[in-house]
């Protein structure tokens, strides 16, 4: 089996198309890395000075410093003499926020991931495909008829190159904007380097399910063009599919991004519509508990479990199909 399993590494190795896709899992998402870099560089101190006297020069800014002096908890600030620096900082015109590691977990390495995960899908959909394109499927069942075999080396093959690539790309990832963090002098928050140790396994395991499931449901359908089409149904209309199911007000729940949004952060947030009895007349916040506020506030959660399942369960079902189908259909 082993010996197999090197087999189809190597034939893996040497597909061209295989080997495009692996270049781009790697080169796309540090340039996610690179752009997230460059879109929270710091301001110069000139660029700041210039900013801060064009816009105390403007017209109405006195105005909207006084305004804000009467009232200064209605602009967000505690106190006014805060007033005159926080309006300052509107009009200024420098919105560019700090690198901060924590807000990254949320924002640019989803969708590092996200673009490692499609690639890892259309991997292991060409590898499968382009045997059965080629009509060299047959011709490695003459050397080893026992198909459950064949179907699990391939199928390890491409979940261990999967593994290996997202733990390595996303490892680097991080590598990175903690470099980037480092030479700005900005401390990683508590605790935050466990959680890009967990977001980078959960990334590592959905994709080799992502690249394990192209696999399968090319096996299954015997065409490449068939499973790109699935691909791009579930990602471009699964959404609206779900949402014209009777669900209910929690219909979000089951979109599918949502669900691998959970997977990806350990937990994903969706609107959920409050009951009529959080605006009656008489309703009365201060007095409710809470499981009362969680309902009330129009926010549901999704978590790392509910996603996996959302996730697994057809995942295990074209994985059965596709070998009950390989080991019974000719080839």
């Amino acid at each position: 089996m082993i010996a197999l399993v090197r087999t189809e590494i190597t034939r893996l190795r040497w597909r061209r198309a295989v080997l495009v896709l692996l270049a781009a899992a790697v080169v796309v998402p540090l340039l996610i890395a690179a752009g997230t870099a460059w879109s929270t560089r710091p301001y110069s101190d000139a660029e700041v000075a210039q900013a801060t006297e064009l816009a105390r020069s403007q017209p109405g800014f006195d105005r909207e410093v006084r305004r804000c002096e009467k009232h200064p908890r209605r602009t967000g600030v505690a106190d006014a003499a805060d007033c005159e620096a926080q309006i300052t900082e509107w009009w200024s015109g420098l919105y560019r926020k700090p690198l901060d590691l924590r807000d990254q977990l949320r924002e640019s390495s989803i969708g590092a991931a996200s673009v490692l995960l499609a690639l890892v899908v259309l991997m292991g959909t060409t590898f499968a495909g382009a045997d059965w394109a080629s009509g060299s499927m047959s011709n490695q069942l003459l050397f080893e008829p026992r198909r459950l075999r064949v179907w699990l080396a391939k199928g390890t093959a491409v979940g261990l190159v999967a593994t290996l690539l997202s733990a390595v790309v996303m490892t680097l990832y991080w590598l990175v904007l903690a470099g980037v963090a480092a030479s700005r002098d900005i401390a990683p928050p508590p605790g935050v380097t466990g959680e890009i140790a967990w977001q980078v396994a959960r990334s590592t395991f959905l994709a080799a399910v992502g690249a394990g499931a192209g696999y399968a449901l090319t096996m299954l359908s015997r065409s490449t063009v068939f499973t790109l089409g699935v691909v791009f149904a579930v990602s471009a209309a699964g959404t609206g599919l779900v949402a014209a199911l009777p669900l209910g007000d929690e219909k979000e729940r089951w979109f599918p991004p949502t669900n691998l949004l959970a997977v990806l952060q350990g937990r994903a947030t969706y609107y959920r519509p409050p009951p009529a009895e959080c605006s009656l007349p008489g309703a009365d916040p201060a007095a409710w508990d809470a499981a009362m506020r969680q309902m009330c506030n129009g926010t549901g959660f999704v978590t790392l479990w509910q996603g996996l399942a959302y996730v697994l369960v057809p995942v295990v079902l074209v994985v059965v199909l596709s070998v009950w189908s390989f080991r019974r259909r000719d080839v």
